[in-house]
């Protein structure tokens, strides 16, 4: 009489995929999630560089059209109307002035703002800080930039009256931007870029 011969197969136990699949699966979701997060929130990159303006991938320069702006942000979750019709995008710390003409908005942009600080809230601030990245030719804009620091990297730019206290403007190639600083100028507080008419 022949013996019987029983064959095992090896299966992935619990314990097998608990330390591989699942550690893989989470670490897939949570790249995801941050991607998701960081393009929701400002993560894309902001530029001035050679006379070009672009926001979060939208170009803005040279016609500097709302549309344009709009392309790489979206959707404002607030706007205004006023002397400027304004775009407030709370969850990147980003306000867009559309220029009106008697009373009616036209699509053109005068100004965009990036918000490094919380102002006090009203109609137009946004709720959260500025999350994106903001780069004016080889300077990196951060919230611990310094007056010091931000003149000394733009040597190229021309600067011009502010007439803000702890504010300074600074033109270059029909582009002009306002730095406005904390009191001891340590700090920045918000960047406006708009159209260099002067």
């Amino acid at each position: 009489m022949a013996k019987k011969i029983t064959f095992t197969a090896t299966r992935p136990t619990l314990t097998m995929i608990k330390k591989t699949l699942l550690p893989t699966l989470l670490i897939l979701c949570l790249g995801l999630a941050t991607a998701f997060t960081a393009a929701k929130n400002g993560g894309d990159s902001s530029t001035i560089k050679k006379g070009k303006f672009t926001v979060a991938g939208g170009l803005v320069t040279p016609e500097w059209k709302l549309t344009s702006a709009k392309s790489g942000l979206g959707d404002a979750e607030r706007t205004r109307d006023g002397y400027n019709k304004t775009h407030t995008y709370d969850s990147r710390g980003i306000v867009i002035f559309e220029k009106s003409v008697d009373k009616k908005p036209t699509g053109i942009v005068s100004e965009i703002q990036f918000h490094y600080s919380v102002p006090e809230a009203n109609d137009v601030t946004p709720k959260s800080t500025f999350s994106g990245s903001l780069k004016v030719d080889k300077l990196t804009v951060t919230q611990s930039l310094s007056a010091t620091t931000m003149l000394a990297k733009l040597k190229g730019w021309k600067k011009t009256d502010s007439y803000i206290e702890h504010s300074y403007r600074m033109a270059s190639k029909g582009i002009y931007i306002y730095f406005q600083f904390n009191a001891s100028e340590t700090s920045l507080v918000k960047v406006s870029v708009g159209q260099d008419k002067k």
